[in-house]
């Protein structure tokens, strides 16, 4: 599914993201979302550090031959700086 949400809609994402889902969005599993002409994204991420995520997922995969599974895991809750730390540690 593909969504041109307006400058106005795409101020309030997460509003947008129930508009979308009441569109049957979340069933496909993945839709496109094209952007207000005008809007910028974004330069840095500096200023979200202290954002708090609260229910990461942890996924892990198992299996062999082809037939595999995955499972969802739900972490504790943790700050994005920490989170950040931990996507570019060698874990």
């Amino acid at each position: 599914m593909t969504f041109r949400p307006t400058m106005e809609e795409f101020k309030d994402f997460n509003q947008y993201l129930v508009y979308m889902e009441s569109q049957g969005a979340h069933r496909a599993g993945l839709a496109k979302v094209i952007p207000p002409k005008g809007w910028k994204p974004r330069r840095t991420y500096d200023d979200i550090d202290d954002l708090m995520i609260d229910a990461p997922i942890q996924q892990m995969v198992a299996g062999q031959s082809g037939l595999f599974t995955q499972y969802n895991i739900q972490k504790k809750p943790l700050s994005v700086q920490e989170f950040r730390r931990l996507a570019n540690s060698d874990m």
